[in-house]
């Protein structure tokens, strides 16, 4: 969508700011919104989305949720192009994400 926000939470404290940025987003004109989270920030990211839809913003309504993964590299892991690393047995983790699209609901 043209007309759309997105917020990523990268911890548990950013939970209070996002919902606020979200408020704003919604009270400037914003019809959509996405709330992104990755690994243990998911829990958070579906409760700002339920706490949005339920308690702020009764009218707003879950367009879409999607679920995903990406691989995970530590710092040390990011430019090693090394044969061993890639044919360990230990395989490259993993982290899960998922983007959550709020918007308002349309009356027709």
């Amino acid at each position: 969508m043209v007309n759309e926000t997105t917020i990523i939470i990268r911890n548990r404290n950013e939970k209070d700011k996002s919902i606020k940025d979200a408020i704003f987003a919604f009270s400037g004109g914003k019809k959509s919104l996405k709330i992104k989270g990755e690994g243990d920030e998911i829990s958070t990211a579906v409760e700002v989305a339920e706490i949005l839809k339920s308690r702020m913003y009764p009218r707003l309504e879950i367009a879409n949720v999607s679920l995903g993964s990406r691989p995970y590299f530590t710092n040390k892991q990011r430019g090693r192009n090394n044969r061993n690393f890639r044919n360990s047995k230990n395989k490259i983790d993993i982290v899960s994400n998922i983007a959550i699209t709020i918007q308002t609901k349309s009356y027709s």
